[in-house]
């Protein structure tokens, strides 16, 4: 136990901080989807409950799929008021980290994470509860301890390089807006600004899209519906602006070299291979995540 006491004095304060930071993304913490996160984002929490401002338990316990043959689903109605976390929080009204101690329910060796919801009154509305594997944080606390860091390095990289697509589109834009005041039959100027034009909105797109995924955002990589959202975003983006870049090619060879009109068809062709590619693989992915969920719904 001497081991696990000296890992959470380390890491009691980063446990909260993360918690804490994770809980301002969600406000129904009864949410389906905060308990998917949840789970995904911290693996070795055992389980979820809420407590009222006495210590009743007012749901049942969120288990994680890793621990479902473990531990018990129910618990709402139970009275936590005597137990060493609630006394504790209530004192202190701020998040605490139990001392370690051998689960009843998983037989692991565990501690409680407690985070009070404070009302406009100064007074516990509610009380957040984690159960945590210390083993299993022992495994992946190298990751935990990076991770913080690690994200707010990507963030500022993801918003220096959005900033500066927008001003290559921004540039474009400007290059394209040249060809305005130019008085010439030839209509080739014209399809020299869409084009430009065309390509400025396909990397503003780009540059807003990855601001708000990476930036803006919370987004796991390891969940496939988030990567899958992205791509999606991307990829319609790309097809939209070398459809445009397509159409604009018909008309110019069709006034210019009609036998170059062969080119602009093989692009439309790229292009409606990638949309069915695109299709499929949205197909594809929803299909399997329905049947993940429907998976986890069975064992529970």
């Amino acid at each position: 136990m001497e081991k696990f006491e000296h890992v959470l004095s380390e890491m009691k304060n980063t446990l909260c901080e993360e918690l804490k930071s994770f809980l301002e993304r969600f406000e129904n913490y009864e949410d389906e989807r905060f308990q998917e996160n949840l789970f995904v984002s911290f693996p070795f929490i055992e389980l979820f409950y809420i407590l009222d401002g006495n210590g009743i338990q007012i749901i049942d316990n969120v288990i994680n799929p890793l621990y479902i043959k473990k531990v018990s689903r129910f618990g709402k109605g139970a009275d936590r008021s005597s137990r060493p976390y609630y006394l504790e929080v209530v004192k202190e009204k701020k998040c605490i980290v139990t001392k370690p101690y051998k689960s009843v329910s998983s037989s692991e060796i565990s501690a409680t994470v407690a985070i009070p919801i404070i009302d406009e009154n100064g007074s516990i509305k509610k009380i957040l509860c984690f159960d945590i594997d210390l083993i299993a944080l022992l495994q992946s606390d190298k990751h935990f301890y990076t991770k913080d860091k690690f994200e707010k390095i990507t963030k500022i990289f993801y918003t220096v390089f959005s900033i500066f697509l927008g001003l290559i589109s921004v540039k474009l834009v400007l290059w394209g807006s040249l060809n305005l005041f130019i008085i010439d039959p030839n209509p080739e100027h014209i399809f020299k600004s869409v084009i430009l034009v065309t390509l400025a909105i396909a990397i503003f797109d780009l540059s807003k899209t990855i601001f708000e995924e990476e930036v803006l955002l919370y987004k796991d990589p390891r969940r496939h519906s988030e990567i899958r959202k992205t791509l999606t975003r991307f990829l319609a983006s790309i097809i939209i602006a070398i459809s445009i870049e397509a159409l604009m090619l018909v008309f110019k060879f069709t006034i210019s070299d009609p036998s170059k009109l062969i080119y602009s068809m093989g692009i439309i062709a790229s292009v409606g291979f990638v949309l069915i590619s695109l299709g499929i693989y949205v197909f594809l992915g929803t299909k399997s995540e329905i049947s993940v969920k429907k998976f986890e719904r069975e064992f529970k």
